[in-house]
């Protein structure tokens, strides 16, 4: 008897440190314990880990149409940006407009705060019994989602035509800044960048570098962007950007653990119907001489006529 209340004790305590390390460990390194003595009140972020940062770069140098508008909400608001992003990462709203990268201020940069439910996806999510109250986390994280919520209602309500589309300066602001805090010491980082990837500056001009000789011959005033030609093309013709791409080539740290996730804007309404074809591949190759071969495009469908109201 007393042999098998031994074994039955034994086995009894293996499994239990089993289970608390197994928990211990799926939770990375600085992962906050208790969210009143280990997370910042003013950004629900770590006091020490910087454990991810996802930074949504969103263009609105072109007029969007409503179907874009939804499309783009759905993917960085709302459950999709929460169920795709972990517990105590980082989230930054900035917009590329008429103002200079450096001019520009995120719209929100704070940390997701957790949900206080169980989760397999994230385990961070459940609330420490020890030293969290269950009800005190969800209003919590209540009070983050509201926060969330307002940033979305404004977020779209200013839309217009701008002079130049300077979505590579924005990057490597992104990248080279310490006022983006994006550093490669974050373990996790990940740049979504919303875009018709039309840039045009004084520099490059990707309306004229993505003409094809046919289009070329057609009256200025019916000239479109419809073919790109490729990236050593561009280098080549345009010696300028080559120099400058060579100069402000970010580092091999500053794209360390770095993923790109492109949601490419269907405007095929300005542009030739097949350029995102080319101009997609101009990109990653762009992106490969950035040092950059983490790299996601999702390109949005056709979305028809907008019916008239």
């Amino acid at each position: 008897m007393y042999h098998k209340l031994n074994k039955f004790f034994i086995s009894l305590f293996v499994i239990l440190t089993w289970s608390l390390t197994l928990n211990a460990a799926s939770l990375p390194d600085g992962f906050p314990k208790c969210y009143n003595s280990d997370v910042r009140t003013e950004d629900f972020c770590p006091m020490t880990a910087k454990l991810g940062h996802k930074i949504f770069l969103v263009d609105f140098t072109t007029t969007w149409e409503a179907p874009q508008v939804e499309w783009v909400k759905g993917r960085i608001f709302g459950n999709t940006m929460v169920g795709n992003t972990p517990p105590y990462h980082k989230i930054s709203y900035l917009k590329i407009d008429d103002e200079p990268p450096h001019s520009q201020k995120f719209i929100y940069s704070k940390c997701r705060f957790k949900k206080g439910t169980e989760s397999q996806k994230y385990p961070g999510e459940k609330v420490n019994k020890k030293c969290e109250g269950i009800d005190i986390v969800k209003n919590i994280f209540k009070t983050w989602s509201k926060q969330i919520t307002d940033v979305e209602k404004n977020f779209f309500l200013e839309n217009e035509e701008t002079k130049q589309s300077l979505i590579y300066e924005y990057i490597i602001h992104i990248l080279r800044e310490t006022s983006s805090d994006f550093a490669s010491d974050y373990k996790e980082r990940e740049l979504v960048i919303v875009s018709d990837l039309m840039q045009f500056s004084e520099r490059v001009n990707f309306f004229k570098h993505c003409k094809s000789a046919s289009m070329k011959l057609k009256p200025k005033k019916l000239q479109k962007a419809d073919k790109c030609r490729d990236f050593a093309s561009l280098l080549k013709n345009e010696k300028s950007f080559a120099n400058y791409m060579k100069a402000t080539k970010p580092t091999t740290e500053m794209v360390k653990n770095l993923k790109v996730k492109i949601l490419f804007l269907n405007h095929s309404k300005e542009h030739g119907r097949d350029l995102y074809v080319t101009l997609e591949q101009l990109w990653k190759d762009l992106f490969a001489y950035m040092g950059i071969d983490n790299i996601e495009i999702i390109p949005q469908i056709d979305y028809g006529k907008i019916k008239e109201t």
